[in-house]
């Protein structure tokens, strides 16, 4: 069960193995913030970093760019094992993907500077209810990967800012001095920026993963297993997947965030051969002095090719009744979500069936809001809300369990979640739709759609392939 804790005593173990890798913060530690007078644009501070060990761009147009590289700890699990090393050695235990999360968030619990960055794979989800998984592939990344970091690079409207802690490396001075950062982003600055080749990317083809006869085939059962009283909706998702070569991984992001400029966007560097990709555009979680906001996206319209027809599917799609009673059952999944773990009466929607206008589609989007229980935290509230609601379904655990069912392949990172949790109690994570995982010479996609008892499967693939448009178009190759 979501609620499920380990006993007290295994608690303080998996807190005094975490401490033998790193100890925990000095009570003395203060937050450090210094204002860097490099110039260097984010892509192209990224690019300059992209290649080292842990590296993470948080790429936010619109908002605060966070640029990270190599991590005091690393972290890693999958199927109940997981591999943490640090500064003082390495260790391999057995522990859930959320019971680590949480062992981590207390035994280096405090500094305002210190932040676990990264993703949360979908099949997470498994270790909250007995849910069965599909086979693991030798190329699937596993289910969590995290950094601890203790400084960032952060860029937003006044410019590049250091921002960490000295709760561990010295308090003689910042973690990673910025003087040493002014002269990474300045050397960024003098290298050209990158201009993915021009052509294709990969040599193709795109395989559809089911095929698009097999989807189609998939929506017409779930919609009678929704008229016959078993689910009332349901994310189906169909794989994408192509040839990519390891130096191809930073030129397909740089495209891909171009094609499709995304409010919650990511580029994490899982291995040396191995990243996610992804131009989100869905809060999935914000944490802030303990209020929770939550940004569910349902509905799908492609964009116009006129701006008369623009406004025309913009209003076919907030006139939909099919599109809003999608949204509207994801919201009332986030609102009980939530409710698990906030206080009474604290759980609204702030705002319902808003329009967000895409390069590529138009959706509807609505906020969920609350307020967290004194006793509860980010671990708990993850726990609650995992895997996100609007990449499930409703009833949540049967629509995930038929989801499985039909796609035979485990999701991974894609339709999990990536962003950054604070030692100090803030957090804030997408969902990770419109994701691409590179890994083994090969580059995947997922593209989902909300199944209900409306739906047609031709229209369900169309727009299927309205969301997989800009990664087919990245690499340069025509749909399957």
């Amino acid at each position: 069960m979501w609620s499920d804790r380990p006993s007290p005593a295994r608690r303080q173990e998996l807190i005094e193995d975490l401490r033998s890798v790193l100890p925990a913060p000095r009570p003395s530690a203060t937050a450090k913030t210094a204002r860097l007078r490099a110039t260097a644009s984010p892509p192209d501070a990224a690019g300059a970093l992209q290649a080292s060990p842990g590296f993470i761009w948080l790429d936010r147009p619109n908002s605060k760019n966070r640029l990270f590289s190599n991590p005091l700890v690393r972290i890693s699990a999958s199927g109940g094992k997981a591999t943490v090393e640090g500064p003082c050695g390495r260790l391999a235990m057995a522990v859930r993907g959320f019971d680590l999360l949480e062992g981590i968030l207390e035994a280096w619990a405090g500094p305002a500077g210190g932040l676990l960055c990264g993703y949360f794979g979908y099949e997470l989800g498994a270790e909250l209810e007995d849910l069965a998984t599909p086979a693991r592939r030798s190329s699937d990344p596993p289910d969590l990967v995290v950094g601890l970091y203790d400084f960032a690079l952060e860029y937003t409207a006044d410019g590049w800012w250091f921002s960490g802690t000295d709760a561990w490396r010295g308090g003689a001075g910042l973690p990673f001095p910025a003087m040493e950062a002014e002269a990474l982003l300045a050397n960024a600055g003098r290298i050209p920026s990158l201009i993915p080749p021009a052509g294709p990317l990969s040599p193709g083809p795109v395989v559809s993963v089911p095929t698009n006869e097999a989807f189609q085939s998939a929506v017409g059962r779930l919609v009678r297993r929704i008229y016959d009283g078993e689910v009332f909706q349901v994310n189906l998702c169909r794989r994408l997947e192509a040839p990519l070569e390891e130096s191809m991984l930073w030129p397909a992001y740089i495209r891909l965030r171009a094609t499709s400029p995304a409010s919650q966007g990511a580029f994490v560097r899982i291995t040396a051969g191995s990243a996610l990709l992804s131009v989100s555009p869905e809060l999935f979680l914000s944490v802030r002095n303990g209020e929770v906001q939550s940004c569910p996206i349902k509905g799908t319209r492609c964009r116009g090719s006129t701006p008369q027809e623009d406004r025309r599917l913009a209003s076919e799609l907030a006139r939909s009744e099919k599109d809003l009673a999608e949204l509207a059952m994801i919201v009332d999944v986030m609102r009980n979500d939530l409710g698990r773990v906030c206080a009474p009466g604290s759980v609204s929607v702030a705002s319902h069936a808003r329009l967000l206008s895409l390069p590529a589609v138009h959706h509807t989007f609505s906020e969920v809001t609350g307020r967290l229980r004194e006793s509860t935290g980010n671990a708990d509230l993850l726990r609650a809300c995992f895997p996100p609601a609007s990449i499930s379904g409703a009833p949540k655990i049967r629509a995930i369990e038929l989801a499985a069912l039909e796609e035979g392949m485990l999701r991974g990172p894609c339709m999990g979640s990536i962003g950054w949790i604070s030692l100090d109690g803030r957090m804030e994570l997408s969902v990770a739709i419109r994701t691409a995982v590179a890994s083994a010479g090969r580059i995947w996609y997922l593209a989902g759609c909300g199944i209900t008892a409306e739906s047609d499967p031709e229209a369900e693939l169309a727009e299927s392939e309205a969301k997989a448009l800009a990664f087919v178009q990245t690499l340069g190759l025509r749909s399957p």
